[in-house]
């Protein structure tokens, strides 16, 4: 048994692997640079916005996808800012991901955990106290949502890669 990885993306510079590392640094880098923003650091919102914009195009992929979901990537990190009641927009920020990575429809049944957890914060987190914890909170679901996407692609994979050969099974009971 053979494990299935992302097939690398033929890029016309830089190696795939060093752009994927980097390219989602920057993307995580900037989206909590620009939540880390306050009356007296508001130079998070010049900084966090041009990492992950950076972040985005250094990513390997179609330049087409990641240019679609760069606008609504970037307004969902700032719209973060804005509290708990906002948890909505790591669904965003995962389906851009899931987007610019090229997964199948499948994999965005990723998502609804994310929604889900939006509408339970925005019910459990009343004070903008409580702000770091749906900031925590949404971005490890959001991470472990990520996985999720790839699992299911995964496993759409595997089923392609089958074909219907796997669906003919032999049935000794049927073949006397």
């Amino acid at each position: 048994m053979t494990t299935w990885i992302d097939p690398t993306p033929r890029v016309r510079w830089g190696d795939p692997r060093w752009r994927y590392a980097v390219g989602l640094l920057m993307i995580l880098l900037g989206a909590a640079l620009t939540n880390m923003v306050s009356t007296y650091s508001l130079w998070f919102v010049l900084v966090g916005p041009c990492a992950q914009l950076l972040g985005w195009l250094i990513l390997p992929g179609a330049l087409w996808r990641r240019l679609v979901v760069i606008l609504p990537c970037l307004l969902a990190a700032l719209v973060l800012i804005a509290g708990p009641d906002f948890a909505g927009a790591f669904a965003v920020l995962l389906a851009g991901w899931l987007f610019a990575r090229h997964r199948p429809g499948r994999s965005y049944l990723a998502l609804i955990p994310v929604i889900v957890l939006s509408f339970v914060l925005k019910g459990a987190l009343n004070e903008y106290s409580q702000h770091w914890i749906g900031l925590l909170s949404g971005s490890l679901a959001s991470v472990a949502c990520a996985w999720l996407g790839w699992a299911l692609a995964l496993w759409r994979q595997r089923e392609m890669a089958a074909g219907p050969a796997a669906a003919t099974v032999h049935d000794p009971v049927k073949a006397e």
